[in-house]
């Protein structure tokens, strides 16, 4: 057998010379403690959620609700003016088929502005005038190019926001989109 194996074994065995029984305790209490610390973590992280939720319960759903029942726009309550406003949201879906629905559906009504692109493609170290040409003649040459396509957050809720506002098409289902009033509560 091979001498440097022997040697690795013996420094690898020597590294434990010191290690008693305190010491492994020590070690083991330590790792408890962090495996302890991590479900704390844990149970706070969910907990935060849980608290942001309900708050936005409040902001969303009771206050306004009640505000509007009363017909307040707004109020003051302990040095805090609260008023509401309306609010949109709006994601592209994360599953790349309904991506290309959303996609397709601005593109229908004629919303395809808001879309970006972006296309990315590789080339050797010599073929400078080839990275000129546009993508449609590099597939058709067989390079492989990659594509991105979005729309940015705050310009999507614009154009929902807008479209809505303006009684045109928009579906707001594929958006995950949501039109409402938020309480905005600030101190005076």
């Amino acid at each position: 057998m091979n001498e440097d194996v022997w040697k690795s074994i013996e420094a690898d065995a020597d590294a434990f010379k010191d290690f008693t029984t305190e010491a492994g305790s020590e070690l083991s209490a330590l790792i408890r403690q962090t495996l302890d610390l991590n479900k704390a973590i844990d149970k706070s992280e969910e907990a935060f959620k849980t608290l942001k939720r309900q708050r936005d319960r409040y902001l969303f759903e009771l206050i306004p609700a009640k505000m509007q029942e009363t017909g307040a726009s707004k109020v003051e309550v302990d040095g805090h003016s609260v008023s509401l406003s309306p609010f949109v949201s709006g994601t592209l879906p994360k599953d790349p088929i309904q991506r290309e629905v959303a996609f397709s559906h601005l593109r229908d009504i004629g919303a395809s502005d808001f879309i970006k692109n972006e296309i990315s493609v590789s080339f050797g170290v010599t073929e400078d005038n080839r990275a000129k040409s546009v993508q449609a003649d590099l597939e058709e040459q067989g390079f492989d190019t990659r594509a991105k396509t979005w729309v940015e957050p705050m310009t999507l809720k614009k154009l929902i926001r807008e479209r809505h506002e303006n009684n045109q098409e928009i579906d707001l289902e594929i958006f995950n989109a949501h039109i409402g009033t938020v309480a905005k509560i600030k101190g005076v």
